[in-house]
């Protein structure tokens, strides 16, 4: 039994996802991850170490990520336009 595929679905190329959709969600994911922490730990008194590394190591991951995903293509952007605006050295 030889199935034929159907013609759209053999030219369908499925694209792999776009970094900034990739960073999107590990921006959302992990700040939630520090939001059930900092939900728990009142309650089951973690360690000073898981404290300070929930604190600051993903802390400052999220910011990272924030700050790649939301505010770098608006810095290209801004570049460019400033490029672009600018008056050509000759």
């Amino acid at each position: 039994m030889s199935e034929t595929i159907p013609a759209s679905v053999a030219t369908s190329k499925r694209r792999p996802p776009r970094t900034a959709t990739v960073l999107r969600w590990v921006h959302l994911l992990s700040g939630m991850l520090i939001s059930v922490y900092f939900l728990f730990m009142p309650e089951d008194g973690w360690s000073d170490t898981v404290n300070a590394v929930m604190g600051q190591g993903v802390v400052a991951f999220v910011a990272w990520t924030g700050i790649i995903r939301w505010q770098l293509p608006r810095y290209r952007r801004w570049r460019a336009r400033r490029r672009a605006s600018s008056p050509s050295a000759v």
